[in-house]
């Protein structure tokens, strides 16, 4: 059942690696519109999506794997994991409001600039924090 897991759980981490690509890739954006940018836009949702997805599944095989392993990581670490999980969560949930608001600018006639700059600072927050999380999730012992 550990080896499911840990499959689980690499699987879901290399899906969450999106979002360290996902600022680079919200930089076309600014220089779309119309359809193109719905076509775009919509791509950008159904990634996102797919990312939240992989982040709860991430959480849940990580929490199944620490339930099972012996000695347990310290604290500190299991609570900075959390809290990275959270924040990507929460970033994450930012830029697929902002996607949508962006799509509803478009269609109606309006910029769309400042969403478009919002998303890439929420992707490089989400960019950040996967980076860090990453970081921490393979190195249990820098907090021990």
């Amino acid at each position: 059942m550990y080896q499911v897991m840990i499959f689980l759980h690499v699987i879901s981490a290399l899906l969450l690696g999106s979002y360290v690509v996902f600022p680079f890739i919200v930089g076309r954006a600014a220089t779309l519109s119309g359809a193109a940018l719905e076509i775009f836009m919509g791509l950008l949702s159904t990634l996102n999506r797919v990312a939240q997805f992989s982040l709860i599944v991430t959480f849940l095989t990580g929490g199944a794997m620490i339930s099972q392993v012996d000695p347990k990581p310290s604290a500190l670490w299991m609570a900075l994991a959390v809290v990275l999980l959270i924040i990507i969560g929460a970033v994450t949930g930012m830029i697929g409001g902002r996607i949508k608001k962006l799509v509803a600018n478009s269609k109606a006639g309006k910029s769309t600039a400042s969403d478009a700059a919002k998303i890439k600072t929420f992707s490089w927050i989400a960019a950040a924090a996967v980076i860090v999380a990453v970081l921490f999730m393979t190195n249990p012992q820098l907090f021990a």
